[in-house]
């Protein structure tokens, strides 16, 4: 009977031994395919991405018009074209690249990306009124001269966003396989260029000399007015650089295995610039004094001519906060992407937008985007 016991323990103690064995080599065989797939998986990855895109911007900036103190007595209508002409365009196209370098067995990325972008317009808008004068009787009667405002603007602005970053995929999981969430910090630079070039002419009003005789009317033919001309020509320009962070992040939508994987991306960015803004300003209003009287004939005389020119060149240290983001979908593939979203960057204080004196304006660029990347090595 002991015997029987003796032999039923030592069976117990082989199954055991048995059953360790078949566990331990079990979990050694999945761990080395776990292993083969990883290493499968990190040999597949593109070590570089190449991405190049572009976007559609609207260009968002507060503008000073410039307007002579020659010009303020003449009616809204008059002033309307001389002032609505120099809005600067509100929409621009920009390109845009970035390099991406992502080493084996590693989470940390390395990106080196640039932004450009310009937008170009010209205005030309008229105003004319036919000329009239009124008497103390109620009587309206017509002049030889209109009244009239016209202005003509050409205004050209450009951009260019550089930046360089180290950043690691912080996302643990956090947005399943697939998904990911990079923080990088790094280098950001900037420059902002415009350039604009006003040309405005204006008859705003005419006066009427009384009759000597008969002090309730004027005399129609004895009058004179003022033609008025003005030009400006403004070239600013601001560079600065300073330390960014920004983070981004992907959430799989729809995962087709190793056909690819339609994502929403978002994203966020901030940065503190520091450079120099330039501002160099000229400009130069021209009166012309008519006079004609009726036994003068038809024909107006000149008989003065007043030139008023100013340059203003200014230059100074500034510091210029900054805050972006976007969002978006973009569906991956194991070596390239397709991206379509929308961006937003603005930069506050970034360019002097004053005439005679300096005025900090704040600029922005949004709208929709559209990226391809191609990934290469791995």
């Amino acid at each position: 009977m002991s015997e029987l016991v003796n032999t039923n323990g030592r069976f117990g103690e082989y199954r055991w031994q048995l059953l360790a064995t078949v566990s331990t080599l079990a979990l050694i065989g999945s761990a080395h395919v776990c292993e083969a797939h990883a290493s499968e998986d990190d040999g597949d990855r593109p070590m570089v991405w190449v991405e190049l895109g572009g976007q559609l911007e609207r260009v968002d900036s507060s503008h000073t018009a410039y307007l002579p103190s020659s010009f303020s007595g003449a009616r809204s209508a008059i002033l309307a074209p001389m002032i609505q002409s120099q809005e600067p365009p509100a929409y621009g196209f920009g390109g845009e690249g970035k390099v991406t370098f992502a080493p084996e067995a590693s989470d940390w990325i390395f990106s080196a990306a640039v932004r450009y972008g310009r937008s170009n317009g010209a205005r030309h808008l008229h105003h004319q009124t036919p000329g009239h004068i009124t008497y103390a009787t109620g009587k309206v009667a017509p002049v030889r001269y209109s009244y009239f405002g016209d202005g003509q603007t050409e205004f050209h602005e450009s951009h260019f966003i550089l930046d360089f970053q180290a950043g690691r995929d912080v996302g643990l999981g956090l947005f399943g396989s697939g998904g990911s969430s990079v923080v990088s910090a790094g280098v950001r630079i900037a420059q902002f260029n415009s350039n604009t070039n006003i040309d405005l002419h204006a008859r705003p009003y005419a006066h009427f000399t009384p009759n000597k005789f008969f002090p309730q009317f004027v005399n129609k033919y004895n009058r004179y007015n003022y033609n008025y001309t003005a030009v400006a020509q403004a070239r600013r320009k601001t560079q600065a650089f300073g330390p960014s962070l920004s983070w981004e992040a992907s959430q799989p939508l729809v995962h087709s295995g190793a056909h690819g994987m339609l994502n929403f991306d978002w994203g966020l960015n901030a940065s503190i610039l520091f450079g120099r803004q330039r501002a160099e300003v000229r400009h130069q209003t021209t009166a012309y004094y008519q006079a004609l009287v009726w036994f003068r004939g038809s024909h107006p005389t000149v008989t003065a001519r007043t030139v008023h020119a100013t340059h203003h060149t200014r230059a100074r240290n500034v510091t210029i906060p900054n805050i972006g983001g976007f969002a978006g979908l973009s569906l991956k593939f194991p070596n390239a992407k397709v991206a379509l979203g929308y961006r937003a960057d603005f930069f506050f204080g970034a360019e002097d937008d004053g005439i005679d004196s300096a005025r900090k304006t704040n600029v922005g660029f949004y709208g929709p985007f559209a990226t391809v990347s191609i990934g290469v090595g791995g």
